[in-house]
């Protein structure tokens, strides 16, 4: 399943060690945040929903994604997984949940091309 790939490549990425000091404080503080809330704070912070061409469609009645055009896939089973991509300039990252009925922010990390 496509969304089991995207976030073991998310953990696996492999960036150098200066690179990742750099993009640590790039990234925003998310985890353990409900989606909304996150959501909100991106928008603040002048991060921008990205909509892939190639993103999943979000299914009807989805809670997680109705209304997100950021969203890039969620998983219909399980734990209930989704990526959402955003734009800061020149940083683009993947914003991971999990959860069905409330979405949690369990990772952010840089978006590989």
């Amino acid at each position: 399943m496509r969304i089991s790939v995207i976030i073991a490549a998310g953990f696996a990425a492999n960036l150098s060690a200066a690179g990742v000091a750099g993009a640590a404080e790039a990234l925003p503080k998310l985890a353990g945040q409900d989606y909304g809330k996150a959501r909100a704070a991106l928008l603040r912070q002048d991060w921008q929903p990205v909509a892939l061409p190639d993103a999943d469609q979000c299914m009807a009645g989805d809670k997680r994604c109705a209304g997100r055009p950021e969203m890039y896939v969620c998983a219909g089973t399980g734990l209930g997984q989704c990526v959402f991509v955003w734009r800061r300039k020149a940083t683009v990252i993947d914003v991971m949940t999990e959860g069905e009925e409330r979405p949690i922010v369990r990772s952010v990390r840089l978006r590989k091309d």
